[in-house]
């Protein structure tokens, strides 16, 4: 029994390092594919070859939520995921989800409702949102037309966060499998995207978190998705509300920052300054901490730094980032991307201002949204610790 203990220790260690390596090494070749389709796209002025790249672009975003579900569900079954509680604002959460499923609303033709919320949790952020996000996908997969709603209200007995649209609906005899992985409900010949994957690690993320999660549906009606969340992850609110809190920045304010690049991998340096410049930013690049280190002694106010978070064996670009900021005495905008950000983010214990997390392969409108949010951040940065609500971390 010790020995096999051991064995299966050896294993889960060996599974961990796997599933770390895969989620750097298995992205990266997806960032570089994505950006590069990004960046054609915006010099190419023939319409057939533009509907071909769109065509091209659904086929990355496909490969890539593949590959974060395989990744996701084998980290959950390796038992490798820790849940960490901190405060959790629910509608900063909320606003994230409204940023990140606006469009895919809009190109089904659908409308989607996020309610406002006051509530604040004490749970794992990271875990939490991926639930919502697995819901919400779900639900605007299988909604041909009217409406997906997000909502979140306090009870007697805890918190209930409901996802609800108007979708085509379970069939009743189908809905004790629809949480089985690679289940997908048949949906009369119409291919849906996706390999069944989102609503296994819905129930497999809520049972770490303790919570709890019931589907009702009505065929060509409906479902309505109920998370339970219990009275103990409740706190006092502490937070206001989102949209007091986001810097309202307008459209015209917005100006073209200097990007200083650092990424080690050449494919995706090449490829992510190629974007950059198309998109209006001067880039400096640099391959290495070495190069990056001569480029930030040119630093300017207003330049931000993107950097990978796995430079080299000793250093990430977050470490760099710090150190930067010692030097030059002033917190200086950065984006960190990351092919495994659940497990970064779990691994910073402190807030970290003027910083934002992406994953990698990084979505190019988030990466954008992201540089404009740091460029036109208000007030003077020296010495001022920003921090945008929900998406910094």
């Amino acid at each position: 029994m010790v020995a096999a203990r051991k064995e299966a220790e050896r294993a889960n260690r060996a599974k961990s390092r796997f599933l770390s390596t895969a989620s750097h090494d298995l992205r990266q070749p997806l960032q570089t594919i994505r950006l590069l389709n990004a960046a054609i796209l915006k010099i190419v002025p023939d319409a057939h070859v533009r509907e071909l790249l769109q065509q091209e672009s659904l086929a990355i975003e496909s490969m890539t939520r593949l590959l974060n579900a395989l990744l996701d569900i084998s980290r959950l079954e390796s038992g490798v995921i820790e849940p960490s509680s901190v405060a959790v604002s629910v509608a900063e959460i909320f606003q994230e989800l409204r940023a990140e499923f606006a469009s895919v609303a809009a190109a089904r033709g659908l409308e989607l409702q996020i309610e406002p919320s006051t509530i604040v949790l004490s749970t794992d952020r990271t875990l939490f949102c991926q639930v919502l996000q697995n819901l919400l996908g779900n639900a605007l997969k299988y909604t041909d037309r009217g409406w997906v709603r997000l909502s979140c209200v306090s009870d007697a007995d805890g918190v209930s966060l409901v996802v609800e649209d108007s979708g085509i609906g379970i069939p009743p005899d189908k809905l004790e499998r629809i949480f089985d992985e690679y289940y997908q409900v048949d949906t009369h010949g119409e291919k849906r995207m996706g390999v069944g994957l989102g609503l296994a690690i819905v129930k497999e993320v809520s049972r770490l978190l303790g919570f709890s999660v019931r589907i009702l549906s009505t065929l060509g009606v409906g479902t309505r998705v109920l998370l339970k969340i219990p009275g103990r992850c409740r706190i006092a609110a502490a937070f206001s509300t989102i949209d007091s809190a986001l810097p309202q920045v307008p459209a015209a304010a917005t100006r073209r920052a200097r990007v200083i690049l650092v990424e080690d991998n050449q494919g995706v340096r090449v490829a992510t300054e190629l974007f950059l410049k198309l998109e209006g930013h001067e880039t400096l690049s640099a391959g290495s901490l070495a190069e990056a280190e001569q480029l930030l002694e040119r630093l300017q106010p207003g330049d931000i730094v993107i950097a990978d978070y796995h430079l080299d064996g000793q250093n990430t670009g977050l470490d760099m980032l710090l150190r930067l900021r010692e030097r030059v005495g002033y917190d200086v905008p950065g984006i960190v991307l990351s092919g495994d950000l659940p497990s970064v983010v779990r691994s910073i214990s402190a807030p970290v201002p003027a910083c934002r997390f992406l994953s990698k392969p990084v979505d190019t409108t988030g990466l954008i949204d992201a540089i404009d949010q740091l460029g036109n951040a208000p007030g003077d940065r020296r010495g001022v610790a920003w921090r945008h609500p929900g998406t910094f971390v």
